[in-house]
């Protein structure tokens, strides 16, 4: 379970006074669950995330209380959360080509949170490597597990992200607009795959989207963000019959008509 109380994430302005991007939140991600933060840019969604996965910038001043099955992260040192990240929670971004290290091999990439948290050997962290990229549905992982990102497409890098996250069996997957960069075919794969993920491991989702449709696909819950704050919260189809903020509604309202 992680619980989220009264979160605050600042930056200093050119005159050196803290401007809000995250405002007081707090809301729950239950084990096992898929929960939905949907909201434009600028909303705070993924200032959330980062502060979750323990990677806010230096210069961001973090407060407020995140709790994994009762304990606080927000204390820890660098260190310290430098242990919960990959193992506890893992995040995946919207680009993987800025996150992936393009020189290099994806097998080495894959099995660096292996490295970090283990003390397996080379050979079974390879073959866990390759269990994971089989669980995101890579074909061909021995080739896979040689090659280079920029030898990959889109989609096959974004896989090679999510198995980078997966392989350490974290308690909570972050994924950051994952399918943002994709198309609609390979953004509906993503979308499938971690709903299976989710069903077969068991680990709580994260979600972070500007689309709304795409949340009503995966989460069962959503909390709606807006200028730092939540506006709304609740399960998914509640609050697409029945939304009671005028934001939300203002979101519902832009989602195009079939036939637009």
């Amino acid at each position: 379970m992680i619980e989220v109380r009264d979160l605050h994430v600042a930056f200093p302005n050119k005159a050196g006074e803290l401007e809000q991007a995250v405002n007081g939140i707090s809301f729950t991600v239950a084990d096992g669950e898929i929960v939905g933060i949907v909201g434009e840019s600028g909303s705070g969604k993924t200032q959330t995330a980062l502060a979750l996965a323990g990677l806010s910038p230096r210069k961001a001043k973090v407060t407020g209380e995140i709790l994994l099955d009762g304990r606080d992260l927000m204390p820890l040192t660098r260190d310290e959360i430098r242990k919960v990240q990959g193992k506890d929670v893992a995040m995946v971004f919207q680009e993987p080509m800025s996150s992936l290290n393009p020189t290099m091999r994806i097998g080495r990439q894959v099995e660096e949170v292996l490295a970090i948290h283990t003390k397996l050997t080379k050979t079974e962290r390879r073959e866990l490597a390759l269990q994971a990229l089989r669980d995101v549905e890579l074909r061909e992982v021995e080739t896979v597990y040689r090659k280079y990102p920029h030898e990959l497409s889109g989609g096959q890098r974004q896989r090679v992200m999510i198995a980078s996250a997966i392989i350490g069996s974290p308690k909570l997957l972050i994924a950051d607009e994952p399918t943002t960069a994709l198309d609609v075919t390979i953004q509906a794969e993503i979308l499938k795959l971690l709903s299976k993920l989710n069903r077969e491991k068991g680990m709580s989702i994260l979600f972070i989207s500007h689309d709304l449709r795409v949340i009503r696909r995966l989460c069962g819950r959503a909390l709606v963000m807006h200028h730092g704050h939540i506006m709304e919260q609740g399960p998914v189809e509640q609050i697409f019959r029945d939304p009671q903020d005028a934001y939300t509604k203002t979101l519902l309202a832009s989602i195009p008509k079939r036939g637009c």
